[in-house]
């Protein structure tokens, strides 16, 4: 059975204002595990709105979109214009429709399967890279942002988001059990006769943390970073600014940059 036998995706309206857009996005959280369909739909139509309401445009851009996954975001990206390159390192993410393994998704068209430590794509061919919660899921943060920057053309924009270790879903399907470690984490997890996780600390998902990768981007000098905020609520920007705070309140954080 394929997800789109399940029903007929429309472009997600998105809340005005921050309080209902903040309560409708964690409505659909907390089911995303049964059905992420809903979550990542309405994610990715704030995500392209977001994009064009800060000075990048969409249509008839080139875009990767890295960690694609089932093609939540490449669908909105698509729907908006843009040429959409999308590339996942795990097949099974591209047919993921959530729990319930009956129900597939269909893959995105002319989707590849690559790593994103060595994109398969030509230096300086894309005008936006968009990367959504898969850094925390590769163990070399430092040659995914490489390569992010490689495929960009100069003045070409990248959107990276990750959910960082210390917040509360930084465990993922074990969380708030990280907060005891990630092998700790694990056994407890395990003990309590919990369900074994999709995202395993240290085989598919590391600790990544805000001010380290900050510190890395802003290290370099072919890279102009442009915002840096808390993704579910960037009203709340300046906590990034924060040490420690920031690594637990911002749950998910998010750096635009441009290449120089």
């Amino acid at each position: 059975m394929a997800a789109s036998d399940l029903d007929v995706r429309t472009t997600p309206t998105i809340p005005a204002g921050r309080i209902a857009r903040t309560r409708h996005l964690w409505r659909l959280f907390r089911d995303e595990k049964r059905n992420p369909g809903p979550f990542y739909d309405y994610l990715a139509a704030q995500a392209v709105a977001d994009i064009e309401a800060h000075g990048a445009p969409v249509a008839g851009q080139v875009i990767v979109d890295l960690g694609c996954g089932p093609g939540f975001y490449t669908r909105g990206f698509r729907a908006a214009g843009a040429e959409v390159i999308p590339i996942e390192y795990d097949f099974d993410e591209l047919t993921y429709a959530g729990d319930d393994t009956r129900v597939q998704a269909e893959p995105p068209a002319d989707a590849m399967v690559g790593d994103a430590r060595r994109l398969p794509v030509r230096t300086g061919v894309a005008d936006g890279i968009f990367c959504s919660n898969m850094l925390e899921h590769t163990p070399d943060p430092v040659a995914v942002i490489n390569e992010m920057v490689r495929v960009l053309k100069p003045g070409g924009w990248g959107y990276l988001s990750w959910t960082n270790w210390y917040s509360p879903w930084g465990g993922h399907d074990i969380s708030p059990l990280h907060y005891f470690g990630p092998e700790l984490g694990q056994k407890i997890h395990r003990k309590l006769g919990r369900p074994e996780p999709k995202n395993v600390p240290g085989v598919n998902l590391f600790p990544t943390h805000i001010g380290p990768t900050l510190a890395r981007i802003d290290a370099r000098s072919d890279v102009v970073v442009e915002r840096v905020e808390p993704r579910y609520w960037p009203w709340a920007r300046p906590i990034v600014k924060i040490p420690g705070v920031r690594e637990v309140i911002t749950w998910n954080c998010v750096i635009r940059f441009r290449k120089a």
